[in-house]
């Protein structure tokens, strides 16, 4: 048993070393490897003047399967390259864009080649004019407050209205925005909260992002 115990725990800390060691080199080993996998790129729109707005959905990624050394994929996802598309001199209105293989920012990434576009190939956009307007919001209190204590049913917002930009077709048809519900469940002295307003529509930004509500 001594001698058993002594095999596994004298030079204890060597032993571990060469363990990692040996681990780092098969990994390298490993990953040396031709490997394929499918990669998302991030999709970005460059050079919308800012008189226009995106409308609509929009894909997130263009995915693809690509083939290189698993070291060259692992830096590859790390990185997070983003596919690039220039929408510099469009008009509001509809604007499509064929993506190909040459689209995938992969010129960074020496030695990897695409095996298959997986999609989408054809990048579909709405493009809208961009406006602005005051919108009012619209609180929500649900519970009971504690015993001996009352609500009176007036909620104070700071401020009452926000700035929303945005496609102006969609700002065209925005009536008001919902805040969280608040809470009010055994309370009994005033309720204070921050908040940002909900179901704020694709592409729209509201100023202040946050509202006090007491």
């Amino acid at each position: 048993m001594n001698v058993l115990r002594g095999l596994l725990f004298d030079n204890l800390g060597i032993k571990l070393i060469a363990l990692v060691m040996a681990l780092l080199v098969y990994l390298n080993a490993y990953t040396d490897r031709p490997a394929t996998k499918v990669v998302s790129f991030p999709i970005q729109i460059d050079g919308l003047p800012d008189s226009l707005s995106l409308s609509g959905p929009l894909p997130a990624v263009v995915q693809a399967e690509l083939r290189g050394t698993g070291k060259q994929l692992i830096r590859l996802l790390l990185t997070e390259p983003r596919l690039r598309v220039s929408v510099a001199g469009v008009a509001a209105g509809s604007f499509e864009r064929a993506i190909a293989e040459s689209d995938l920012p992969l010129s960074a990434a020496g030695g990897i080649s695409v095996e298959r576009m997986i999609g989408p190939r054809l990048l579909q956009l709405q493009i809208d004019r961009r406006a602005a307007r005051q919108v009012p919001l619209a609180a929500r209190v649900n519970g009971t407050p504690g015993a001996g204590a009352a609500w009176n049913g007036r909620v104070v917002l700071l401020p009452p209205t926000v700035r929303v930009t945005g496609p102006a077709k969609v700002l065209a048809n925005l009536d008001s925005l919902v805040l969280p519900s608040i809470r009010i469940d055994g309370r009994r002295d005033t309720v204070r909260a921050q908040v940002a307003p909900e179901g704020l529509p694709d592409w729209c930004v509201a100023e202040p992002a946050l509202v006090r509500v007491l």
